[in-house]
């Protein structure tokens, strides 16, 4: 957008929302979201908070914020769009996505409503466009919505997913998630059990294995690949850590399939993800939230996980102190 160029209307309503109408609005689509994009919808968005976007677009000294929030990895979304959809199963529909919401943004007009009423508008338009459920767009749109708010209309168009098309259908994705493996060893005799972690379900050898009540970060740390390379965070195996005592917060995870699997989450679990900031969108009630440290998720069945591509401390206390 040219620096002397209004935003439309459009923009403007996307620019006064905050992290609570967006909370609300979640509240609300959520339970009306495919189950394949329900938990990964939630993921997404404890990824790349509003919070953490306006800090750093508010900073006049980028280095120096990246400092005191302990920020480490890839935390700037707009570099890296493509990438952070690839655990959605609604990414399949970017591109069309995409190209409705970018009318809606260029448009002069502008319908009256809530946020939770834009994003079901747009989804439904597409949703008839493609002649699929609206539940596998809604997600998608909400996503895209808030990747509009943060990076803006000119990068917001130019955005397109390198990630190849895929087939399979949502309850395929569902099942493949819920699938019982470990062998008649581990049916037998629980203690010897083995099951399988996967963290990128695109790609079958992305993949390791853990035995019955490992945690997931101390399980990663038997995968001796080459990681590091890839994103220096990652110094043994496909989880970034550095003390697995749940002092750093780097080996936070998103639950893609399977969490139920996972042993429950704890109190000190619950106030350090509280710390570190990574708690949006988890209740209190819930036992088994979609967002985990992994070196306090002991595996007790085939999970599905995606990894944060960065960590830091977003606590807003203690970023105000």
């Amino acid at each position: 957008m040219d620096a002397n160029q209004k935003p439309n209307a459009f923009e403007s309503f996307l620019a006064q929302q905050d992290d609570k109408s967006w909370s609300e609005a979640l509240d609300i689509l959520l339970p009306l979201v495919h189950p394949v994009d329900q938990d990964a919808t939630r993921i997404w968005f404890a990824f790349w908070p509003l919070q953490l976007h306006q800090i750093v677009q508010e900073s006049d000294d980028l280095e120096k914020i990246a400092q005191k929030l302990e920020l480490r990895g890839g935390y700037r979304l707009e570099k890296q769009v493509d990438s952070s959809l690839d655990f959605l199963y609604g990414s399949r529909y970017w591109s069309e996505v995409n190209e409705v919401v970018c009318t809606y943004a260029e448009s002069s007009i502008f319908r009256d409503g809530s946020l939770t009423d834009q994003i079901q508008a747009i989804a439904k338009q597409i949703a008839s466009k493609l002649r699929v459920p609206e539940s596998h767009l809604l997600g998608i749109t909400a996503v895209a919505l808030m990747v509009l708010q943060q990076i803006g209309t000119e990068a917001f168009s130019a955005t397109s997913l390198k990630t190849p098309h895929r087939k399979s259908s949502p309850e395929r994705v569902l099942r493949a998630r819920s699938r019982k493996r470990g062998g008649l060893l581990g049916f037998l005799r629980t203690v010897d059990a083995r099951y399988t972690v996967t963290f990128n379900e695109q790609d079958k050898s992305a993949c390791f294995q853990a035995i019955h009540g490992q945690d997931i970060s101390m399980a990663a740390g038997k995968d001796e690949r080459d990681y590091q390379s890839i994103d220096p965070r990652r110094i043994g195996g496909p989880i970034p850590f550095q003390c697995r005592v749940a002092n750093c917060g780097t080996c936070w995870i998103g639950v893609l399939g399977g969490k139920e699997k996972l042993s429950e989450i704890s109190k000190f679990e619950k106030k350090r993800l509280k710390y570190f900031g990574y708690d949006f969108g988890n209740s209190e009630q819930e036992t088994h939230p979609p967002i985990r440290l992994a070196c306090q998720a002991k595996c007790l069945g085939n999970v599905s996980i995606a990894i944060a591509p960065w960590n830091g401390i977003l606590n807003v206390q203690r970023f105000s102190c």
